[in-house]
């Protein structure tokens, strides 16, 4: 076994990471690095279907409960840490298992980060736009410029609408097309990447099973308790898939059969995305629950071996 292997293990969310990551580190020398952009920070806990205590206790799992909700945390922090945890896992003679569905951190972590053009002065003339004209404005604006690029973007999602128009201002080009080379480049860390690929209705299935049990768990409360620690619905973990629309049902008003139904109608868009985003992934070694000849153990064993 080389002392440079790393696992990858992802998949559209709900599709059984979690529980394929725990199987296979329970029979293999494999420690955990999570790769969920959520699961980073503490206080997000059914929202993120962080793995539980009993679980993170019986096999190591890196770099979940690191940051407080209003605490910065980007790609380039996660590839610092993530990097100390490879290195610090290999140390001890283990491989690590990069485990999540965050494309952005996998691809920064496998291919560098994001070399995308930015200029400090169009990013605050965007600013200064998002104050006076309003972000609506701006994510039109993004609409018109990439629809592709708008659709991944909440209008409410400051941070990525307006990196988005900064990288149309500066690299002329659409940013889709731009992030598009960025994520054809060449790896840096020699993988084998696996992905849970469960047919579309049985993936349907899940995310709906898995959001209402989310609700029964205690999403809502949750969410209120964050709420009253005085983090605002505006950050950036807290405009997430289920916490905004948590929020929106605390403090709008809006119904609760309403709000399950938009997070499970959301859920499955952004499970969409997922699986695009994996389609353009090179040499990905697709697990399809319940299909012969495809054990995931069999191929780490021999990928380890």
């Amino acid at each position: 076994m080389t002392a440079e292997r790393l696992v990858v293990l992802s998949g559209p969310t709900a599709s059984g990471k979690s529980a394929l990551a725990l199987a296979l580190a329970r029979e293999f020398p494999l420690e955990i690095v999570n790769a969920d952009s959520l699961q980073v920070y503490r206080h997000f806990d059914i929202g993120t279907a962080k793995p539980t205590v009993a679980e993170r206790g019986e096999v190591p799992h890196h770099l979940i409960d690191v940051a407080d909700p209003d605490e910065p945390y980007d790609a380039g922090r996660y590839v610092r840490e993530a990097e100390r945890a490879i290195g610090g896992i290999r140390a001890q003679g283990k491989v690590p298992m990069l485990v999540g569905g965050t494309g952005m951190y996998i691809r920064a972590l496998l291919r560098g980060l994001d070399p995308l053009p930015s200029d400090p002065r169009v990013r605050a003339e965007l600013s200064r736009r998002w104050v006076s004209e309003g972000g609506a404005t701006l994510h039109a604006e993004l609409a018109r410029i990439d629809p592709e690029t708008s659709a991944k973007v909440h209008p409410s999602d400051r941070q990525r609408v307006l990196r988005a128009l900064e990288i149309a201002v500066v690299a002329g080009i659409p940013p889709s097309r731009a992030r598009a080379a960025w994520s054809s480049a060449g790896a840096r860390h020699e993988c084998l990447f696996l992905a849970i690929w469960p047919d579309r209705e049985t993936l349907a299935r899940r995310i709906d099973a898995r959001t209402e049990e989310m609700f029964r768990r205690g999403l809502a409360e949750e969410v209120r308790g964050l709420l009253a620690r005085g983090f605002d619905r505006s950050l950036k973990p807290m405009m997430a898939l289920g916490y905004r629309h948590a929020a929106a049902h605390l403090l709008d008003g809006v119904p609760l059969p309403e709000t399950i139904d938009a997070v499970k109608r959301d859920t499955r868009r952004y499970a969409k995305r997922q699986v695009t985003w994996l389609s353009s992934e090179p040499n990905l070694v697709h697990i399809v629950p319940g299909e012969a000849g495809r054990d995931p153990s069999e191929i780490v064993r021999m990928y380890l071996s």
